[in-house]
C-alpha cells in the first residue's frame, strides 16, 4: 500500500514539475494553433458534404440515430463558425 502512495506522490510532483516547466515553453507558438485550425479546415471543406450525404443516408436506412446526425451538423456549424461565435459572444459581453 505504501507503494503506491509513494508512486502517486512521485506522479503528481513530477506532473506538477511538467506543467511548471511547458508553461512558458508554449507561449512561443501562438500562430501554431491558429495555422493547424485553418489547414484542419481546409482540409475538410471539401470532404464535408459527402460526409454529410452519407451521414443523412444512414440515418434515412434507420442505420443511425438521428440525434447524432443533428449533433453532428450542429458540432460542425460551430466548428465551421467558431469565429463568428466568439464574436457575438464578444459583443454580448462588451468586450
Amino acid at each position: 500500500m505504501k507503494t503506491i502512495i509513494t508512486r502517486a506522490a512521485r506522479f503528481v510532483m513530477f506532473a506538477g514539475i511538467l506543467a511548471l516547466q511547458v508553461s512558458p515553453a508554449l507561449a512561443q507558438f501562438t500562430g501554431a494553433g491558429t495555422q493547424a485550425t485553418n489547414w484542419v479546415v481546409q482540409l475538410f471543406t471539401p470532404l464535408l458534404p459527402l460526409a454529410c450525404a452519407v451521414f443523412a443516408i444512414a440515418c434515412l436506412t434507420g442505420r443511425v440515430n438521428w440525434g447524432w446526425f443533428i449533433g453532428a451538423l450542429i458540432g460542425t456549424c460551430i466548428f465551421f463558425g467558431r469565429d463568428q461565435v466568439v464574436t457575438m459572444f464578444r459583443s454580448w459581453f462588451g468586450v
